[in-house]
């Protein structure tokens, strides 16, 4: 197999493989009852969490699938993914808080599109793992996933702004501490892959 054909399969078995990994978190969270008791909150955090895990595994065991070796994880490529989970640990559960005082309970129709960063960021700390561990020949296509990983970070800040215009209450500035962080790690970790992936 070429070298674009096993960076290929390699992009294709890791696609796969987050996506199955966004549902481990109910396996995980079924086995964790059987010992505690466990709230909602805990639940939300632990998907990030789980998704984020199970993902960045699922990049490496496809890396050994398509190019037969380990794929090397170095500091860098943990940190990524360790700061990227904890931005969507965060977002999401101040996410919750905020939409339970502002409108009775949690409801995507109610939060729009800031609903879904959680997951953007969980996916752009995985694509960003792959740039990070990828062989020097097969960045381009996390590197892809990485720009509309983040472009879709960018999306839904961009929707927020116009909520300012009214000031920021109290109630929304640790909400909004946590999208600033979101949008700094996006561009940041953006950066960081595009100098990763220039050619040496």
């Amino acid at each position: 197999m070429t070298t674009h054909g096993r960076a290929l399969t390699w992009s294709a078995l890791s696609l796969v493989g987050f996506g199955a990994a966004a549902f481990a978190i109910f396996p995980v969270s079924m086995a964790l009852r059987l010992f505690v008791e466990t709230t909602h909150s805990l639940d939300m955090a632990l998907w990030s969490v789980v998704w984020s895990v199970f993902g960045a595994a699922a990049v490496l065991i496809a890396g050994r699938v398509a190019f037969t070796v380990w794929l090397r994880a170095g500091a860098a490529a943990v940190a990524i993914v360790v700061i990227g989970t904890l931005l969507s640990v965060g977002v999401h559960l101040t996410l919750q808080s905020w939409a339970a005082v502002r409108f009775g309970y949690f409801d995507p129709d109610f939060i729009g599109w800031t609903a879904v960063l959680f997951a953007l960021l969980v996916g752009l700390a995985t694509a960003a793992f792959g740039v990070f561990v990828a062989p020097r020949g097969a960045v381009a296509w996390p590197l892809t996933f990485v720009l509309l990983g983040s472009a879709g970070v960018m999306l839904v800040l961009a929707a927020n702004l116009p909520g300012l215009s009214d000031g920021l209450a109290p109630d929304s500035r640790p909400l909004a501490g946590w999208l600033g962080a979101s949008g700094l790690y996006a561009a940041l970790v953006t950066a960081a892959c595009l100098i990763r992936a220039r050619p040496s």
